[in-house]
């Protein structure tokens, strides 16, 4: 596998870094990772990374970008459990 197509960790990640495919974002949970589809090729840039979306997360809609918003829920590895009081 190709270094730009491996899953990749929050460790891995920095503002303006180009990936060919949201699905390397899947082992990372609990972070919203906004990204920026470019306009001359198929993949994306990493426009954002943080615990919760703010001003500068809003910026990027209203630029007029293509934004992809990944956030992958830690509660969802626990499957559909259900709990009645």
């Amino acid at each position: 596998m190709e270094r730009a197509e491996r899953k990749l960790t929050v460790n891995d990640l920095y503002i303006g870094m180009e990936i060919k495919d949201k699905n390397q974002l899947s082992n990372i949970y609990d972070i919203w990772i906004l990204l920026v589809k470019n306009r001359d090729s198929d993949g994306y840039t990493v426009q954002f990374i943080g615990q919760e979306t703010n001003a500068e997360s809003d910026k990027l809609y209203a630029q007029g970008n293509i934004v992809c918003p990944v956030y992958n829920d830690s509660l969802e590895l626990e499957g559909d459990m259900y709990y009645e009081e």
